[in-house]
């Protein structure tokens, strides 16, 4: 993979049970692209195959459905599960990024885009770029403060004891 993750393609995913919502991400900027059924598991693997073949994607980044507070649940093991039949069948790593929020999100931005309440609630293609969003922010944010490690910010003079 490139040493730059940002500027790799990389292919988003918001997985559910009824429909798999995928983006395309380059550079911070991200795409959804489309949603794909997920009842039929063989199915969707190939489509998501296909699309990171085309896309030339290098990297998954999946959302994991985590609690507030980070902590597992049912579905995040279900998630996990695909992930790794996912990094078998495509041979590209898959990240994990906490989707707490994103579909909330994702109807929020719906709404804004004024997009026909009948579409809305088919919104996981545009929850997969929240997710991938949120993948570059946190990658944005952690290049910052390896960055500015170690160096301490320079701090006025304290003049409360000169006399």
């Amino acid at each position: 993979m490139k040493e730059d993750k940002k500027s790799a393609n990389v292919l988003g995913i918001d997985y559910g049970e009824n429909n798999i919502g995928v983006a395309l991400g380059n550079n911070g900027i991200v795409t959804p692209i489309k949603e794909i059924p997920a009842k039929d598991f063989n199915s969707a693997l190939h489509e998501i195959n296909k699309l990171i073949i085309e896309n030339r994607a290098e990297l998954i980044v999946m959302g994991l459905p985590l609690t507030a507070d980070n902590k597992e649940t049912k579905k995040s093991l279900v998630v996990r599960r695909f992930a790794n039949t996912l990094r078998a069948i495509t041979k590209r790593p898959v990240v994990f990024q906490n989707e707490f929020g994103t579909s909330k999100e994702a109807l929020r931005e719906a709404i804004s885009l004024d997009i026909p309440k009948k579409k809305r609630s088919s919104n996981d293609s545009l929850a997969a770029a929240l997710i991938l969003k949120n993948y570059f922010d946190e990658l944005e944010w952690n290049e910052k403060r390896q960055k500015n490690k170690g160096k301490e910010r320079p701090r006025a003079a304290d003049k409360s004891h000169e006399y």
